[in-house]
């Protein structure tokens, strides 16, 4: 008979750091749960134990805490994100009659060691399955023991016996205790013996078998004299090593192998555990049935008949069946052919005929797909005609959970309806949409794509957010994809030219750089770099890394002024960043008609922003003249013009509004400077007496309050000692107790809630809220501070990009929009339209909302962005 005991805790690490975070569609997370239940199955099938148990640590002091406080006092706390899911592994167990053991003053070592023992007692052989080599020390003729390690991703399992133990450290397991006794360990912060490292540790046990046999031969003198005496110094802290690194075999533990004898599973609370955990496929794997009155998940997509359509003729009957009514559409990748239908009957397009074909198709007005915008963009570019779409799944699953950060249809199918979509083998990541043109694989995405829809949209009902759905994000999609059509014209030479112009600017202070050196060598090699600054000019080190001196741009700039050298490092290195970023990085993404056509993406961020890849447009730097220099090369063509619309101060505006602070909204009311105005309430002086360095505190403490800024920020932002920035915050606070009394309210609703909402009803979810991390509970309550005012800044400015979109169009207009950057728009339009589009413009972005401070956005027009802006 064989048991197979496992180290609860050290799996359930393992499975948590070897899979990114999943979570199920209430905010749980749940892929250590999923991890260790991987792990469990891939044993029981390997090993095919008679019996099982799991073993676990428990949070009181054990009696090593109680030898010295030091013990495992380096170790960090276990993460929230895995601390909520060990309640949730041990009812699993529990459901599936694993008998779970754990007692208080005891580790889950000391169990495994004693449960070992009891098995050899009553003859059974034992299976100790851990990621922690301690227990190697545990190998007998009768127990094994199996490392769980992780290389390169994957799991390894590698079963140690008394033979491959001394295989590869060439004494016997039980000796592992003397070798940390000698080499301590630092992950249990166990000393050891001061200066014996491993390698001598080793050396020292092969020639004397022992920790006594090493100190016997450090008595005679056999030992070299300067290890004798790190040995005879160390003697005390050797001992204490010795029984902390002991796994005890002997605990108080009640515990007979024939009780952890495999039994069947408890098919109804194991049922509704996976249930809740979203595990539709292990339902299926271990065979579970839905007890009497629970409903089983959605895990089949039922019968479903598939035809490939061979003739234009074929295709417009097709489509003909779904006008008027929801149809799946998949159109997932480049080299892929249209895969529509509906209630359980699919046709995809023959490859061979030309896309063209597919017209009837994409003109059907109630489309349900994924990832709309870059199929729109794809019929833009094709000349095809898009009749517009129901419902974006990937979309709605982005507004239900900001930060899951994958909206694959594989993901979304299998997270909300418990569908498999071709996943890979069992704990691999699950394929990606479109790999092989394959359709009749396609089809059954697209009918898992007609199976989503309506469990998404009632979730949507549910959160509240149909109205944020169905009149901003969905309506953007075309906008956007119109937007990547359209792009944006570069002066190609021009850009060229000042590429050339940085490139001699670089040569200059790489020679100064040299000089100052007095040698030449690797400016980009942080190494190389800290041994001049620090080792040969013997300049004050400001801070280091574990690989050396640290030469980041903050150590820098607290060095600037000690030497000439310091400032040529900056200067090279900033124009070696706009050259290569941005000169080079921009000439690269020229397209063939001399236009940008940068890609925006709908489900990047958690505020709801857009972001802007391929390349990023959105971070081209504009504070100093020569990152302002790069606006200048995005121009319109001959005969048209552009225009910008830049919304004034936005967040600060949706502040006074949120909040309803009297004093703020009073101050925009009067058309006042805010930041001037926001200075002399906070330094009790008349406005025309506030000076520039008051105005700049205040407009810092300003905008820093949106972001939640601390003392300390404050204090390094606008260079004044940390007491002096917290008066400036206290100040401010007092002056504008609405914002005050703004931030201490949203951050305990959002305790209470789990979320957070802009005005628009856009959530964000805050579990790091809870979190027992001081860092990230922070982190968590400066997000509640600003998302509801960066959201809805977001949200506004979206909804104003639509109703700009459609203005143009309305009027006639051949204006377009080509670039959103944050809170400005930028057009572009024929000379002859340009007055009207910029009229447009402020018309739409001011009136999008009514809020009881006024929107502000002022538009220019230039031949450039930069003659715009």
């Amino acid at each position: 008979m064989k048991l197979m005991v496992i180290d609860g805790n050290s799996i359930l690490n393992r499975a948590f750091y070897g899979i990114r975070l999943l979570s199920n569609s209430a905010g749980l997370y749940t892929n250590a749960v999923y991890g260790f239940l991987n792990i469990l199955q891939k044993l029981l099938a390997d090993d095919a134990p008679d019996g099982l148990c799991v073993t676990f640590d428990r949070k009181e002091p054990t009696f090593r805490h109680k030898l010295t406080e030091e013990y495992k006092a380096t170790r960090k706390g276990m993460p929230d994100e895995l601390a909520m899911q060990l309640p949730y592994i041990k009812s699993v167990l529990d459901a599936m009659n694993i008998p779970r053991y754990e007692l208080a003053g005891w580790e889950a070592d000391d169990l495994i060691g004693t449960i070992s023992r009891r098995c050899e007692a009553a003859g059974w052989d034992c299976l100790a399955v851990t990621g922690d080599r301690d227990s190697l020390q545990l190998i007998t003729d009768k127990t094994h023991v199996k490392l769980v390690t992780s290389k390169m991703g994957h799991n390894e399992y590698v079963e140690y016996d008394e033979a491959v133990f001394e295989d590869k450290y060439g004494f016997a397991p039980i000796r592992l205790i003397d070798l940390k006794a000698l080499m301590g360990d630092s992950s249990d912060n166990i000393k050891g013996v001061p200066g014996v490292g491993e390698k001598t540790a080793m050396e020292l046990l092969k020639s004397y078998g022992s920790l006594r046999g090493v100190y016997e031969a450090a008595e005679k003198g056999e030992v070299k004299p300067s290890v004798a005496k790190k040995l005879i110094e160390g003697r005390e802290s050797a001992e204490l090593s010795f029984t902390l690194a002991t796994i005890v075999t002997d605990a108080p533990l009640d515990f007979a192998p024939e009780e952890a004898k495999r039994r069947d599973v408890n098919n109804d609370e194991l049922y509704r555990l996976f249930t809740e955990l979203e595990f539709t496929k292990l339902i299926e794997k271990y065979g579970l049935t839905a007890p009497d009155g629970a409903a089983a998940p959605a895990s089949s997509l039922g019968e479903f008949r598939f035809a490939l359509l061979t003739s234009p003729e074929a295709v417009a009957e097709a489509a003909a069946r779904f006008a008027g009514r929801p149809v799946a559409l998949l159109f997932p990748a480049e080299a892929a052919t249209p895969v529509f239908g509906a209630e359980g009957r699919f046709f995809g397009l023959d490859p061979a005929l030309p896309l063209g074909t597919a017209a009837p198709v994409f003109a059907l007005a109630d489309k349900i797909g994924t990832g709309i915008k870059d199929t729109q963009l794809r019929l833009l570019r094709a000349g095809l005609q898009d009749g517009g779409w129901r419902f974006d799944v990937g979309l709605a699953a982005y507004l239900l959970d900001p930060s899951d950060g994958d909206y694959s249809l594989e993901r979304v199918a299998h997270r909300y309806a418990g569908l498999e979509l071709d996943a890979g083998a069992e704990g691999e990541q699950l394929s990606l949409l479109g790999e092989a043109p394959d359709a009749e694989k396609d089809a059954k995405r697209a009918a898992a794509l007609e199976a989503l829809f309506p469990i998404l949209e009632a979730k949507l009902a549910e959160a509240e957010m149909t109205k944020l759905y169905y009149e901003i994000e969905l309506p953007l999609c075309p906008v956007l994809a119109q937007m990547e059509q359209w792009g944006c014209l570069v002066d190609r030479e021009a850009l060229v030219r000042y590429g050339k112009e940085l490139g001699a600017s670089i040569d200059v202070f790489e020679q100064a750089i040299y000089t100052e050196a007095g040698e030449k060598f690797n400016i980009n090699s942080t190494k190389q770099l800290g041994a001049i600054l620090f080792d040969k000019l013997g300049l004050p080190p400001v801070s280091r890394t574990k690989s050396g001196y640290s030469t980041n741009i903050e150590v820098l700039e607290k060095l600037s002024g000690k030497h000439p050298i310091i400032d040529a490092i900056i200067n090279y290195r900033q124009f070696t960043k706009l050259k290569s970023t941005y000169a080079d990085g921009l000439l690269a993404e020229i397209a063939p008609d001399g236009r940008i056509h940068s890609k925006f993406n709908m489900t990047v961020t958690a505020t709801g922003r857009l972001s802007s890849t391929e390349p990023n447009l959105q971070n081209i730097p504009v504070r100093t003249q020569l990152g302002a220099e790069f606006r200048k090369m995005f121009v319109a063509p001959e005969g048209e013009l552009l225009v910008d619309a830049d919304y004034s101060q936005i967040e600060l505006r949706l502040l006074a509004h949120i909040s309803g602070d009297e004093t703020m909204i009073a101050s925009f009311a009067s058309g006042q400077d805010i930041h001037r105005s926001t200075a002399a309430q906070v330094f009790h002086v008349a406005p025309e007496e506030v000076t520039s360095l008051q105005r700049s505190r205040a407009k810092a403490v300003n905008f820093g309050i949106v972001y939640g800024i601390s003392d300390f920020s404050l204090a390094q932002d606008i260079k004044v000692s940390r007491a002096e920035a917290r008066d400036y915050i206290d100040r401010y606070l007092a002056t504008y107790s609405g914002v005050k009394a703004y931030m201490q309210e949203i951050v305990e609703q959002a305790k209470r809630d789990g979320y957070v909402s802009t005005l628009f009803g856009r959530r964000r979810y805050l579990p790091e809220l809870k979190s027992k991390n001081f860092n990230l509970r922070s982190f968590a309550e400066r997000v509640a501070l600003n998302m509801p005012i960066q959201g809805t800044a977001a949200d506004i400015i979206k909804l104003a990009m639509i109703r700009v979109s459609r203005r143009f169009e309305a009027e006639g207009l051949r204006a377009r929009l080509i670039l959103q950057v944050h809170d400005e728009l930028i057009a572009q339009c024929p000379e002859a339209e340009a007055e009207r589009a910029r009229q447009i413009l402020e018309e739409e972005m001011e009136n999008v909302v009514q809020l009881s401070v006024r929107l502000l956005a002022e538009a220019k027009i230039g031949k450039s962005w930069h003659e715009a802006h």
